[in-house]
């Protein structure tokens, strides 16, 4: 049985690759946290391309959702996101220049905590509503044929 609701197994992926991201931050190897923060924007980049070209315009056409769920919301999140990981690109390239590179990591540590907030909220939103709405409202065939058009469910490029 095909489930809409398994495409949150990528949100793990997203994950660890953003945590491996900050560990390698706290090892001061900024060469391999600005390449663990690439891999991670393009999977999330991938994921959110899905979501927006294939799963959220079905969900506005033919789903009920509360205000919580709005699709706008979704759309307005990735591109907070999409603009957190720029700022983040930019200051992991240049935070080996800094002359305080405590300070300066401590203040991107603390940008990028309040992203992991944003993003919790935004994956617990997708799991609460867009995910389980197009589970109920989708046929067995129309999950199947939307899945086959998702690039990621879990697996890294």
């Amino acid at each position: 049985m095909a489930s809409i609701s398994s495409l949150t197994t990528v949100h793990k992926v997203i994950d660890d690759l953003f945590f491996e991201h900050q560990r390698a931050l706290l090892h001061f190897d900024f060469e391999k946290a600005l390449h663990l923060l690439a891999a991670q924007e393009s999977t999330l980049l991938s994921q959110m391309a899905d979501e927006e070209s294939i799963l959220l315009p079905v969900y506005e056409e033919r789903g009920e959702f509360p205000d919580a769920g709005a699709p706008k919301l979704y759309y307005d999140d990735h591109k907070k996101m999409r603009s957190y990981i720029e700022l983040f690109k930019q200051s992991t390239s240049k935070i080996a220049t800094e002359a305080d590179i405590d300070r300066a990591l401590l203040n991107l540590l603390d940008r990028e905590a309040f992203y992991l907030r944003l993003c919790s909220h935004h994956d617990r939103r997708e799991s609460e509503y867009l995910y389980p709405i197009l589970d109920t409202i989708l046929s067995e065939s129309e999950k199947s044929e939307l899945l086959g058009r998702v690039a990621l469910r879990g697996e890294t490029r």
